[in-house]
């Protein structure tokens, strides 16, 4: 693409006033949003710093100020120190320029330090915040009956929410208009209430209201005596709608209690935090937004004439006031696809841009109070409709994702889309299905059947290479055994998703020699010993209680390790001791070292870090020299922004994709109910009982599959030519089985294959 096409043109030269613009997977955001920038800073008297320009992630602000760069005659120097970030790190440097106080605006006397650090281990994180949550609940015992139902990553998760959300707490009370939104919006609940509650044609034939077809699920719960019974609720044989009265009744509910127990659990951590000489991101972000908010002499100095928003159906609530804060003119693009919007794990809000322009409104008359006015008007759409990645074939077909039913009872109301028109020219795309009683062999050998095969074609007359094929999955299980399954074969695939860092080898006999340094371990000395070679009889034999007697060599080096003064050191000489000395030790070493950049670490809490990662199984990005002709394998948030010929969509199966895991947390923010608790603990009983007003308020609320219908959208459009649905036989997911396509059953057939040199992975994490 070299000239812009109609609908790009339209944004790119319209660059005053407020747009809101709907870019489908494919369409040249990227190209049209930095041709944009250029524009706009080739105007008279507009610099570089009167532009921001945030991005979702870094590499995607690099990849932007390169292609600015070509595009502009500045010196590279000036695009690269132009705001062209993350929200994150912009707040961060508004804090370093000017929030040394801003813990004060919300009663903390703690000061933001020069020496500050981001938090950016979740695992650590919650390491820390378990310590904290222990000590807040030693001395807050009139809240014991909530530390009966909660654990400490659920509630440290719900803090981050409402962080995301603007939702904060001061030494009193709350800021702004925060408790307002912690009671809920009952006007708009009872719209939602009414619009579930009106009888349709369910699936399975019958005539009632979707919300009384969901809280069939009602009678399995365990509640109190006093809570209404099913028949109640959903009312007799013959009934079509959940009564009316319950609309009020499952809405109104006594949390004063609730909310004071988050707000003073809230408010002590940010001093925690803030005291440990940390902050994580939704606390950078809600410190700069309350700085920016009460300090307006603060915001006129950080204000933008312009403002741009890549990925916009990736941020929250607070991002979106922080670019209306930071707006010196009503001159604001945010350019996104709601199609894509599947981080609300992170937080991200789908309804920024759904509800886009009401969200403006209802956060300019909220921002009056900071004397803060945008006249915003009537938000202009722009439509960039033409695709240049995929055939037209799979853009029709992956239109068919957001309809899909996760359920025989859900019934998926039809989206309003904007449908994308293929510029690709392409039209032999192949869509198929497959099970198979092992699904894994069965999606290596139909890629093996693919390779080399004129009916499926890279380009018109180019055939396909283990290289042009991208295998993605809604978890990480099934790619990784995938991988461990093609390498018996020697077939080329390459796992692309992260590695379970603390898993591998060196992370694990470093883990035994802290161990052995931290309290004389027998469980670190069995593990270093058998990487020595010696059998069980003998290990046991040096390990006696009574004779200890370890091997003079061993006994020597863990002298030498205890003469370092610091974990790099000791960490350094393990590697360099076992021939470790890679991108995984090095790896080790960086992902330790920023965990405890900006906290007290000792060698007990770098144990508990350790075990912690390995417990959760966290990934960590660790950069490999692998094939350069390989099968890639990701999941699908992984691979979202990229695009391959063709595309597996596996492992489609009945919990995995969809996943059914929505998470459990006993405590719960959601629009428009607010601040809601799952359980409820019984003192006089002795045990905690299901919320049944909790019960009738989730059933109401729309979105429980919505992100797994947008994620498979977002697979399906990763695909360029030809696109392969797979899950096990028997076990398929309502999503597979309601793919309208025809089904074939594989008997898998595979090849050995001879790898060239050229090709041959040179670095392999579990091996090195």
């Amino acid at each position: 693409m070299t000239d812009p096409n109609k609908q790009q043109k339209q944004l790119i030269e319209n660059t005053e006033g407020t747009y809101l613009v709907d870019a489908g997977a494919g369409t040249g955001k990227t190209f049209t949003i930095t041709r944009r920038y250029a524009r706009i800073v080739g105007k008279k008297g507009v610099e570089p710093e009167d532009v921001f320009l945030a991005t979702f992630t870094r590499n995607a602000a690099e990849e932007m100020s390169e292609r600015i760069v070509e595009l502009t005659e500045f010196e590279p120097g000036r695009i690269f120190e132009a705001p062209i970030s993350t929200f994150h790190s912009h707040c961060q440097k508004i804090l370093e320029r000017h929030g040394f106080n801003a813990p004060e605006l919300l009663g903390i006397e703690e000061k933001i330090t020069e020496e500050v650090d981001v938090m950016e281990s979740q695992v650590r994180e919650r390491q820390e915040f378990k310590e904290f949550y222990s000590g807040f609940k030693a001395e807050n015992t009139e809240y014991n009956d909530f530390y009966r139902i909660t654990e400490a990553s659920g509630v440290l998760g719900l803090l981050k929410t409402l962080a995301s959300k603007g939702i904060f707490p001061t030494e009193s009370s709350w800021f702004g208009e925060a408790e307002k939104y912690l009671d809920g919006d009952y006007e708009r609940f009872k719209d939602v209430f009414k619009e579930m509650n009106k009888p349709r044609e369910t699936s399975n034939g019958q005539r009632q209201s979707e919300l009384r077809d969901r809280l069939y699920s009602y009678r399995w719960k365990d509640f109190p005596e006093d809570a209404p019974d099913v028949a109640e609720i959903r009312g007799g044989r013959g009934t079509k709608s959940v009564r009316q009265d319950f609309m009020r009744r499952s809405f109104e509910e006594n949390r004063d209690q609730l909310k004071s127990f988050v707000h003073d659990l809230y408010y002590e951590y940010l001093e925690h935090c803030l005291s440990r000489n940390y902050l994580n991101f939704p606390f950078i972000m809600a410190l700069s937004y309350v700085l920016l908010h009460e300090r307006p002499e603060i915001r006129e100095k950080e204000s933008f004439e312009y403002v741009m928003i890549d990925e916009f159906q990736d941020t929250n609530e607070i991002q979106l006031k922080l670019a209306l804060l930071l707006s010196e003119e009503p001159n604001i693009a945010a350019v996104g696809d709601w199609k894509q919007s599947i981080y609300s794990f992170q937080h991200a809000s789908v309804e920024n841009i759904q509800r886009f322009q009401k969200r403006l409104e209802k956060y300019l008359e909220e921002l009056q109070e900071a004397e803060k006015t945008l006249d915003i008007g009537e938000v202009e759409r722009i439509e960039l409709k033409q695709n240049y990645r995929s055939g037209q074939k799979i853009l029709d077909f992956s239109e068919h994702a957001l309809e899909l039913p996760a359920h025989r009872r859900e019934n998926v109301p039809e989206p309003e889309l904007v449908s994308l028109e293929s510029k690709t020219g392409f039209e032999s795309s192949k869509i198929e299905r497959f099970t198979s009683e092992n699904e894994p062999k069965a999606v290596l050998s139909r890629i093996q059947e693919i390779i080399d095969n004129e009916k499926y074609l890279k380009e018109e007359g180019e055939i396909l290479e283990y290289g042009d094929i991208a295998v993605l999955t809604r978890t990480r299980r099934f790619g990784l055994e995938l991988q461990e399954l093609a390498s018996t074969y020697g077939i080329p695939v390459e796992y692309e998703g992260g590695v379970e860092l603390f898993k591998t080898p060196q992370a694990l006999l470093l883990l035994a020699w802290l161990r052995i340094l931290n309290s004389d371990s027998l469980r670190g000395w069995a593990v270093v010993l058998e990487h020595a070679g010696y059998s069980l009889d003998e290990a046991k034999a040096i390990l006696d209680e009574e004779n200890k007697s370890y091997p003079p060599d061993m006994k020597a080096f863990r002298e030498k390790l205890e003469s370092f003064d610091t974990v790099k050191a000791v960490a350094n000489t393990v590697f360099e001791h076992y021939g470790y000395e890679n991108e995984v030790s090095d790896r080790i070493i960086e992902v330790i070292q920023d965990a405890f950049r900006s906290t007290f670490m000792n060698t007990g809490s770098l144990i508990s870090f350790i075990e912690d990662n390995i417990e959760e199984g966290e990934i960590y990005q660790v950069e490999t020299r692998g094939s350069e002709n390989s099968v890639t394998v990701q999941t699908v948030h992984a691979a979202k922004g990229l695009e391959y010929p063709a595309v597996f969509i596996a492992d489609v199966n009945k919990g995995v994709f969809p996943s059914q895991n929505s998470g459990f947390s006993v405590l719960k923010y959601q629009d428009p109910v607010g601040l809601r608790q799952r359980k409820k603990f019984d003192s006089e009983y002795g045990f905690s009982f299901d919320n049944w007003r909790y019960e009738i308020l989730s059933k109401c609320m729309a979105g429980d599959y919505d992100e797994e219908r947008r994620l498979m959208y977002v697979a399906m459009t990763r695909a360029e030519n030809h696109l392969f649905f797979s899950a096990e036989e028997g076990k398929e997911s309502p999503f597979y089985e309601n793919l309208d396509l025809d089904e074939k059953t594989v008997e898998p057939e595979l090849q050995a294959v001879e790898i060239s040199e050229e090709d041959r992975v040179t670095f392999d994490i579990e091996d090195s």
